[in-house]
Order: structure tokens, then C-alpha cells, then sequence
């Protein structure tokens, strides 16, 4: 049974454990005896390591600090060596610890990124000591939680995160220890890792705030509390201290350390030293002279062989550590005259891989994507403890404060910094001329060591892009209107050639994991516009007559006051046009619908499913009747000019119109944004005549399929071939739902047009841009990020640099590297789907209600929660094998989270009075 300890208990802990070690100094001698001979040096010693979590080593009186006490620190460092310059190679947690326990650099061992692991077949610390006949022992966080087990250790207990009795329970383990063996024990506490806790004996008026920090009150609080956990750990630090030493007697050679810096701004993920320099203090009494200190530059590499050497076993070439223990023994001042550090990210919370060199003096950074955003957890939790608004608020009026905000978040490419003169990294030289000299050195070096290492500069996560430099871009969404995701010839299509769609894929990324948040127009739509999931305006099948609408619980159009990215874009200064299918108001019997300049646009075409000038069609089977119009009463209800076309060339009219606009535009030197929505290839199916061929359906629809592949074209021409447009323009093109049974294809998808199927809500996704989208990636494919259209909204103004309206919240999530090919790291968090009302299945197999995708899983479910259906799309793209039974953690955890979801939409008719459900 684990303790749980709620965390507004954790002062007591402190108090507890802190009176243990008062009481200890009290009635035990304060340090190792000094009359007590080591063993002879043929006499293996026992080890112990002590790990904090996330410690800077600024913050201790050890190191200086005059706000903060470790006395036990200080105990530790009377009774042996206290280093100056002790470096880990990576400032994340589970990249320093791998390094640690494999004596490897990360690019060496494996685990670059935060939560990685090494490489499952090297060998690591506790085979190397178990073959000299230790036993090794963890207890608490050693590697990153769970993966310590698979490190090998003997015993590994309590290294959940924040298992805050691990430290107590080793105490007792080795206190009840009965073994000749000798021991290497490590033992990793949580703290001062987050959350801190309570600060109730810290007062504040004495806490010191960094001059790299903006001075706010929840500045203070918040050190307050990290404060509080300093000292829980230097408590618990001398109670291990303390029992190693009267248990394991004085050949014991005791190691403390911390795995990087704290969760602050500039600390840990960063490669400044408040990220990558740790404390270390080291006793071994007879061996270790008593308060001796060491400005040697040492890594947590070398702790490893040091160890070996210690024991006398030998120490393998493959490492990249080397032993210190000629330090340790005072043989020799120094160690390494660089020392190289590396970080990748931590998930998406922190994407910012960067790597460094740091001599005696210097100090060389490269940061080597300057274009993303330095974000981390500070940055992007918010919670009760949160401090990072307040820097942001105190910035808009204190431009001091603004100044930090922005260092930490925008990195140029290159830092250099003079340690000597500017020990808190605050001048980057790298662009002064008296220091070319030393940035040509350092970066030479760099250089040589990442090549040595094979160092690959991969990003792991989804960055945040920062605002392009420049004129703001153009951006153009073409919206095709029920096309199968496999109906183009560049996603596997087989039955006609789209040529013109296929070069632009083939100039720009594709995407197999797109997909629209509804599986019909109106919705689809609705998304698209205003970068929410449709149901939250009512919006949850196709708009039609208004008694219909109101039979299935929707609105008759969407809120024209609503915030919609086409009026965010307009107010940042773009021209706005919309030409194509609208289908969001303005259709049928409903006359009194917004008009479409009303939700942000500039000017507009649209068809019979919408207001304002229309251009409707004209349907000709060339059968020698009179062709009929098709406007579905459209041209009843007034609003503006209209004109009839013959159906097959509507498209060829809305990329007319466009192009006209885009002129007008770019006469004005104002970016645009235009919506190219055809209402191709939607039914009814009326391409020109000499396509017609045998008339069947699906003849007739691969036709129109491929007149409309032509007519884009001369679109896709007049940016390609405007290399002012070229450089500047992102092309997005999808289909706004799946297929019409019997007209497109899913390929192997299931369902079509109307179903949460794959096939239903799937879109084929291609984006193009050659000034935006990263060279590397043009031409290839994106299997891996999940993509939706509140996705594409948040990513758009990202891109453009608008600012959200009050209280305005974007259901997507910004993948804005993802489109530009810069990443294939995946989404946050999972997508959601209510099924259109209209489309509730047959009495013999009803549609499910909602469906939820998250990574590879996709559960689908009724409107209660039962009849559920899960998939692993990664091994079954064809949803055929329900794996709900057989994985129901899995399927619980989805069924809540949609479940919860679906309660914070209005109610439309879906649900059990349906009649199918009765």
C-alpha cells in the first residue's frame, strides 16, 4: 500500500524530517569520526547517491545563496569535496538521468528528448556494478519514473511521480538491511521538482528575487514555495546522509547532485548555467579531504567511471565519461577543459533543441531553430501557482519586464557570453566584433563534437513559430465539396488523373491524418470559419428549409457576430474574399440569413447556398432537353445580383472571380486571404458533355472531378508563376467531408458522406507554399500529426499574426509547424465528433452518436456512452476490429472524455429521442 500525502501536509513533512536531523546532529557525532581509518584500498567501498529533482545550485547556502539555508548541504560538504563547476549534459530530466546511468551522452545513448529512454541494450549502471558483486538499489526517482525499473537495479521501489515516502523508506530499507553484499544505493527525492509546496516558514520579506527575473508578488510566492522544498530536500538529504554512514560504516563513498536546474525561467530546459550547472559535493572519509573544494569542470558522465574506478573494475572505452577520481583524491586541479551540453525538448511543452560549449570563460550556444518560440511548461501551465502572467502583465507597462518576457521566449541563433565578467549570461557578445575570434572557436569546436557524437538536429515536438519578419503572408483555402479521401491520383486515386492537384502536392506537404470536425458541409463549414467544433453554434448538419432546421435542434444560419477568422484577418489589415459554396446561411426558405460580408469579408460569389451576388446553375444532360436550373429557390429570395452559368463551369467562374480579387489586392500591397470553396464534386453530376462517357455515376463524377482539377489550375498558375505571390502564398486544399456513396472513394476507408467513419470525416490534405513550407519536407507526406480544421484556424493566425477577440477560444490547437513541414510531432489533445441528426443509421445497425480520436485510437459511442467501438487506425485504417472489450481502460478513458465533451454542447435532435434509439 503507497502513502499518499496531500500535499497542504508537506510543511509538516519538512517540519519532521528537518527535527530528525537537528535531533541526529544532537545526539550523533555531526560529521563522520575522523579517527576512523578507512579500509585498505584492496577494500571495495559501498556507494550512495543522493539525486534531488530540479535543484539550481545557486539556491543553497552551499553555493552562496543568503535566502536559503540547506544546512545539510553544508554538513555534507564539511565532510568531503564541494565542486564549483559540475555540469549534466542535458537539462531535462530524463536526458541527464539516462546520461548518468549509461555514462553516454544522449545522442549516444538513445534518450534525447525528455521522457525518452536509452537504448534498451546498453549496458547500464547497475549491471556494471552488479558484476563486481554489488547490490543495487533505487528508491524513489533514479531514472524518470517508471523507466528506473528497466535500468536493471535489484530493488526499485517508490519512483511514481511525487512518491513522496521514498526517501523515509529507504531510510528504513537500509536501517533493516542484513547483506554482505556491498550496496550501491541510489536514492532520488522529488523535491524541489514541481508543485511546491505550502510556503508557511519562509518568510517572504526574505526572499531574494534572481536579477534574470521580473520582480512581481506571485514572483515571490511562487520562490516561496520552491524554498519550502529546498528545504523538505535537504532534510531528507541528511537523514540518508546520516544512515549511509552509521549503517555502511566510513568506506562509503556518498554522492549528492541534482539532475539540472528548477522550473524557472532560464533554469531547467535551458542551456544557461541555471539550467545545466548542479550542484555536487562528494565524501569518502580517508579517501576525500574533509571542506576541500574543486574548480575542476566535471560532468555527470563521468560519475559513472568514477564509480568503476572507485571499485576497481575497469572502465570501458565506450563511455564517453572519464573518472574524476583523481580529482576527488587531490592528485590533480582539473578535469575538461569544455564541457558540452545538448537539449532536445520535452514533448510539445518545450521544443527548442539547442546545443553548447562552455570552457572556463565562455560560454557558446546555438540555437538551432531561432524560428520557434521558446515555450515551456512555465509558459504554458496555468494554475493557482502560476507566475508567468504576471510577467507578461507587468511587461506591458514596464519595459524592463517586457524585455525578459521576450529573452526568454525568442533566442537568436547564436549566444556567446563572457563568464567572467557576466556570470548570469545576461550580454550576448556573439555579434560584437572584439569576440569573433572567440564565437569562430567555440562554434568550430561545436562543430567537431557534433559530428563526433552523430548528432542529428531533430525536433521531437510541436514548436510554436514566432511572426515571420516581412509582408504578412497570403492565404488561400480551397474547399472542395464532398470529395473521397482517395479520390485524387496524388492519395492513391486510380480511376482518373488529377494533374493539376497532383503538382501542387507534389511542390507542397501532404497530410493522411486530416480531417473536417464534421461529416457534412454546413458544420464542416462552420468550423473552417470560426475555429470551433460546429455543434457550440448549432451547426451540426447541412442548413436546409427552415422547418427542417428547426425539426433537427439547429440554428438557421451561423451568428454573423460570432468571431470568424476571415473578420480577424480583415481587421489585421488583409483583403478578404469568399467565392464558392457558402452553406453557413442564406439557403432555401431563409431569406433574412446574414450576408456573407457580414462575417468578415470583403467581397463575395457564392451559389444557391448563400446570400449576396450568386452565380447558380444552369444543369444540362445534353439529351436534347432545355437545361433546368438548379437553385433550390435560391433565386426567390433576392439579396443581391445573380447569373446563371452552365454547371460545369461554376468552378471555372468562382478561380475568375478570385483571380480578379487577387489582382485588386495586390494593386492595393495588401495581403488576402480568399476562401476558394467549388461546389464540386457535390451531386448533381453535370460535367461537359465529352466527358460524359457511359453517364453512370461514378463516370460522371470522376468527369466533374477532373474538369474541376483543370479549371483550379489556372489559380494554382497565377500564384505559382508570380514570384512575389510564390514566395509569400499558402495554398490549403481539403474536402469538406467524405464521399457520396457510389460517387467518390475512401479507399480502404469505412463510411462515407454523413458517418463518424473514417470515411466520413477523413480528408485528403494538401498544403503548398515554397516561401513558407520547409524545403525538406516539400514533396513528402505526413502520416504521423492528426490535423483538423480548428486545427488549420489556429495555425492561420498564428501565421498571420492576428489577435484573438475578447473571450473568443479556439477549439483548435496551433500545428502551424506541422503544415510548414517543420515537425510531425503530434497534437495535444484528442479531436471530437457529434453525428449530423439526420443521419442516425438504419433501424438494424444505428450510427454512432459521437466519436473521439486521440493518437492512435479512435472510440466511437452512443449518445449515452454505450454500444462503443474502439480502433487502433495505425493498424486498422478500416475501423473492422473492435478492440472495446479487450482494451477497456482505453475505452473508458475515451468514452469520459467524449462524454464530457458532448455536455458542453447545446442540445440538437440527437440523442434518445430519436427514433431509432426507442
Amino acid at each position: 500500500m503507497t502513502l499518499k500525502i496531500d500535499p497542504s501536509h508537506y510543511w509538516i513533512l519538512a517540519t519532521n524530517i528537518c527535527a530528525l536531523a537537528f535531533s541526529q546532529v544532537i545526539f550523533q557525532t555531526l560529521l563522520v569520526p575522523t579517527d576512523q581509518v578507512a579500509a585498505d584500498s584492496g577494500e571495495r567501498p559501498n556507494i550512495v547517491f543522493f539525486l534531488s529533482d530540479d535543484h539550481t545550485r545557486a539556491d543553497s547556502s552551499l553555493y552562496g545563496a543568503t535566502d536559503i539555508q540547506t544546512p545539510n548541504m553544508e554538513r555534507l560538504a564539511k565532510a568531503g569535496m564541494t565542486f564549483s563547476q559540475a555540469f549534466v549534459v542535458s537539462p531535462s530530466c530524463a536526458p541527464s538521468r539516462a546520461a548518468l546511468l549509461t555514462g553516454m551522452t544522449p545522442a549516444h545513448n538513445g534518450a534525447e528528448a525528455n521522457h525518452a529512454r536509452p537504448d534498451a541494450q546498453l549496458k547500464k549502471f547497475p549491471a556494471f556494478l552488479q558484476e563486481q558483486g554489488y547490490e543495487v538499489v533505487a528508491f524513489g526517482k533514479v531514472g524518470h519514473y517508471a523507466q528506473t525499473p528497466e535500468y536493471g537495479f535489484d530493488l526499485a521501489k517508490h519512483f511514481t511521480y511525487h512518491d513522496d515516502v521514498a526517501v523515509s523508506e529507504a531510510v528504513k530499507w537500509l536501517d533493516n538491511r542484513n547483506s554482505e553484499k556491498p550496496l550501491c544505493l541510489f536514492v532520488g527525492t522529488n523535491w524541489p521538482h514541481v508543485p511546491w509546496p505550502p510556503a508557511t516558514d519562509v518568510p517572504l520579506e526574505s526572499v531574494t528575487i534572481p536579477s534574470t527575473h521580473v520582480r512581481t508578488p506571485e514572483t515571490k510566492q511562487a520562490r516561496a514555495k520552491y524554498y519550502q522544498a529546498i528545504k523538505i530536500m535537504d532534510g531528507e538529504l541528511g537523514s540518508v546522509f546520516d544512515v549511509a554512514y552509521r549503517k555502511l560504516g566510513s568506506n562509503t563513498l556518498f554522492i549528492h547532485t541534482s539532475d539540472h536546474g528548477a522550473q524557472w525561467p532560464f533554469g531547467k530546459w535551458n542551456l544557461y548555467d541555471d539550467g545545466i550547472r548542479t550542484p555536487l559535493v562528494v565524501s569518502w572519509p580517508g579517501r576525500i579531504a574533509a571542506e576541500s573544494t574543486s574548480d575542476a569542470m566535471v560532468s555527470w558522465i563521468d560519475l559513472l567511471p568514477t564509480v568503476l574506478e572507485a571499485v576497481g573494475a575497469p572502465v570501458p572505452e565506450s563511455l564517453d565519461g572519464k573518472s574524476i577520481l583523481p580529482v576527488l583524491s587531490g592528485q590533480k586541479t582539473s578535469h575538461r577543459s569544455e564541457i558540452f551540453t545538448t537539449h532536445s525538448g520535452d514533448g510539445n511543452f518545450n521544443v527548442y533543441p539547442s546545443r553548447s560549449v562552455r570552457t572556463d570563460q565562455f560560454k557558446y550556444i546555438r540555437n538551432l531553430y531561432p524560428e520557434f518560440q521558446f515555450d515551456s511548461h512555465v509558459t504554458k501551465v496555468k494554475n493557482e501557482h502560476a507566475y508567468w502572467s504576471s510577467w507578461v502583465e507587468k511587461g506591458r507597462s514596464v519595459p524592463a519586464a517586457a524585455r525578459k518576457v521576450q529573452r526568454y521566449q525568442q533566442r537568436p541563433a547564436e549566444e556567446l557570453y563572457d563568464l567572467s565578467t557576466d556570470p548570469h549570461e545576461k550580454h550576448n557578445l556573439a555579434q560584437e566584433s572584439a569576440y569573433a575570434n572567440q564565437l569562430k572557436e567555440l562554434s568550430g569546436k561545436l562543430d567537431v563534437w557534433l559530428r563526433e557524437q552523430n548528432d542529428k538536429p531533430t525536433v521531437f515536438g510541436m514548436p510554436t513559430l514566432l511572426p515571420r519578419e516581412g509582408t504578412p503572408p497570403n492565404v488561400i483555402t480551397v474547399f472542395i465539396d464532398d470529395m473521397g479521401w482517395q479520390d485524387l491520383s496524388c492519395f492513391g486515386g486510380q480511376a482518373d488523373q488529377t494533374p493539376r492537384i497532383d503538382q501542387l502536392a507534389q511542390e507542397g506537404l501532404r497530410f493522411t491524418n486530416f480531417y473536417v470536425n464534421s461529416p457534412i458541409c454546413s458544420p464542416s463549414r462552420t468550423a473552417l470559419t470560426t475555429g470551433n467544433f460546429p455543434a457550440r453554434h448549432r451547426i451540426t448538419s447541412y442548413l436546409a428549409r427552415r422547418e427542417l432546421n428547426e425539426q433537427r435542434g439547429m440554428a438557421q444560419w451561423l451568428d454573423a457576430s460570432v468571431p470568424t477568422l476571415p473578420r480577424m484577418l480583415s481587421q489585421a489589415g488583409y483583403a478578404t474574399g469568399h467565392f464558392g459554396k457558402w452553406h453557413m446561411g442564406g439557403q432555401r426558405d431563409v431569406g433574412e440569413a446574414p450576408l456573407i460580408p457580414e462575417y468578415g469579408f470583403d467581397a463575395s460569389l457564392t451559389n444557391f447556398e448563400g446570400l449576396g451576388p450568386r452565380v447558380l446553375p444552369l444543369c444540362d444532360a445534353f439529351d436534347g432537353q432545355e437545361p433546368k436550373r438548379h437553385d433550390l429557390g435560391s433565386a426567390n429570395l433576392g439579396h443581391g445580383p445573380i447569373e446563371w452559368e452552365d454547371r460545369s463551369k461554376i468552378t471555372q467562374r468562382y478561380v475568375d472571380r478570385t483571380l480578379e480579387f487577387i489582382d485588386e489586392a495586390t494593386a492595393e500591397k495588401r495581403p488576402f486571404y480568399v476562401n476558394v470553396w467549388p461546389d464540386d464534386v457535390h451531386s448533381p453530376f453535370f460535367p461537359p458533355k465529352a466527358m460524359r462517357g457511359d453517364e453512370a455515376k461514378r463516370t460522371l463524377y470522376l468527369a466533374v472531378l477532373k474538369t474541376m482539377d483543370q479549371q483550379l489550375g489556372a489559380l494554382f498558375d497565377r500564384v505559382r508563376n508570380d514570384p512575389q505571390l510564390r514566395d509569400n502564398t499558402l495554398i490549403i486544399l481539403a474536402s469538406d467531408n467524405g464521399h457520396e456513396p457510389g460517387a467518390g472513394s475512401g479507399g480502404p476507408l469505412r463510411g462515407a458522406k454523413g458517418s463518424l467513419y473514417e470515411g466520413g470525416i477523413r480528408s485528403p490534405l494538401i498544403v503548398w507554399g515554397p516561401g513558407l513550407v520547409d524545403a525538406s519536407a516539400v514533396g513528402n507526406t505526413n502520416d504521423t500529426t492528426i490535423v483538423s480544421n480548428v486545427d488549420v484556424v489556429a495555425s492561420l493566425m498564428n501565421l498571420c499574426q492576428v489577435e484573438s477577440p475578447e473571450g473568443y477560444q479556439c477549439d483548435g490547437e496551433d500545428l502551424l509547424a506541422a503544415l510548414l513541414g517543420k515537425s510531425t510531432a503530434q497534437r495535444n489533445g484528442p479531436l471530437f465528433w457529434r453525428r449530423p441528426p439526420d443521419h442516425p443509421g438504419k433501424p438494424n445497425a444505428p450510427a454512432p452518436d459521437l466519436a473521439v480520436r486521440d493518437k492512435q485510437w479512435k472510440l466511437l459511442c452512443d449518445i449515452h456512452g454505450k454500444h462503443a467501438q474502439l480502433y487502433d487506425l495505425t493498424e486498422d485504417i478500416g475501423e473492422a476490429n473492435n478492440l472495446a472489450k479487450s482494451n477497456l481502460q482505453i475505452t473508458k478513458r475515451l468514452k469520459q472524455a467524449v462524454l464530457k465533451w458532448n455536455d458542453t454542447l447545446p442540445v440538437d435532435g440527437v440523442g434518445a429521442t430519436d427514433p431509432i434509439r426507442q
